[in-house]
């Protein structure tokens, strides 16, 4: 840069490590120079195509310079550029920074700006999945999860979308395609949760029966498919503990029971750890609003399922199994 004559005027500011830096970073000459300029464009509050230019640059060496994002944004509303065009950039970069925090954080703050969340949200839900904008912002999340199905910064990105702008009809559509996909898909389930609830707390969302049978048919769909995946047993678990506790034991129960019965597949359901675990934690549930003496016979049956586990069927956890054995003995 000190050879182009388009920074002639500008003198360039080192970083200031102090005299004697105990480890020093191992720049490149290149991006030392690059970042000496850009401090200096920085220090004199410079807003122009070229700071623009080298803000990209540094990014683009260095993605994680959360310090580059920030003066990039304020260049982006300074100089008035359209926001569709940055959005191309950054989905330009991507590709090379998928993975960055401050890549993604930027994209959100460039589609609030470009789509005002609270105008939106005045507008019908299938106007809002129609406009040009939100569905390029899919179809972007779309290739990327395409391309890494557990990129959970992607995910992440997605429910702030599908929150921001209220696009929650279309999306359990969205997540039982990922899941048919890759039934072990661990980012999909916890979509699915997130879909359903609407990202709600357990005393704001209330789970019907209707809904909860639907869902433990739908897991134990999944769990035919792969007994040995953890993913559908933590998630029906983690839903009814939150949502409708009852059904843990009045619906839950019988419907795994029934599967660790079924000649087919009961050989390789009661082989899992998680089979026995949700034994545990639905006994363990149960046991709260039960009387002393069927209390007393649940709890058995709970700490029958930590022997189990303890013994033959997760033996690397040994110890725990037999902690939890403890406690339901103590209680």
């Amino acid at each position: 840069m000190s050879q182009q004559e388009e920074w002639k005027d500008v003198v360039p500011i080192p970083q200031d490590d102090g005299k004697n830096p105990v480890c020093p970073i191992a720049y490149t000459d290149e991006y030392r120079e690059m970042t000496d300029y850009f401090r200096a464009v920085m220090a004199s509050g410079e807003v122009s195509q070229r700071a623009l230019k080298l803000s990209g640059r540094v990014i683009d060496a260095n993605a994680a310079h959360y310090t580059a994002w920030v003066y990039r944004k304020k260049l982006v509303l300074d100089l008035g550029v359209d926001i569709s065009e940055e959005l191309a950039w950054v989905a330009e970069i991507s590709g090379r920074h998928i993975k960055n925090y401050q890549l993604w954080h930027h994209r959100e703050a460039l589609l609030e700006l470009l789509l005002d969340p609270k105008q939106v949200a005045l507008e019908p839900q299938d106007q809002r999945m129609r406009n040009p904008d939100i569905r390029r912002e899919l179809q972007f999340i779309d290739r990327v999860i395409d391309q890494d199905s557990k990129n959970f910064h992607a995910w992440s990105h997605r429910q702030w979308v599908v929150r921001a702008y209220g696009l929650w009809d279309q999306e359990m559509a969205f997540v039982d395609t990922q899941i048919n996909q890759d039934v072990r898909n661990n980012s999909a389930w916890n979509q699915r949760y997130f879909a359903l609830t609407r990202n709600q707390a357990a005393d704001a969302f209330v789970l019907t029966k209707e809904a909860a049978d639907a869902e433990i048919a739908y897991v134990i769909d999944k769990i035919k498919l792969a007994p040995n995946n953890e993913s559908p047993w933590s998630y029906i678990l983690g839903l009814l503990l939150r949502h409708a506790p009852a059904m843990l034991y009045e619906d839950l129960l019988p419907s795994i029971n029934a599967l660790a019965s079924d000649k087919n597949g009961a050989l390789a359901v009661v082989s899992t750890p998680f089979y026995w675990s949700a034994l545990v934690d639905i006994y363990e549930k149960q046991a709260e609003v039960l009387d002393a003496e069927q209390r007393d016979a649940v709890k058995g049956l709970a700490r029958e399922a930590c022997e189990s586990l303890a013994e033959q069927y997760d033996p690397v956890r040994a110890k725990y199994w037999k902690y939890r054995k403890q406690e339901l003995t103590a209680q």
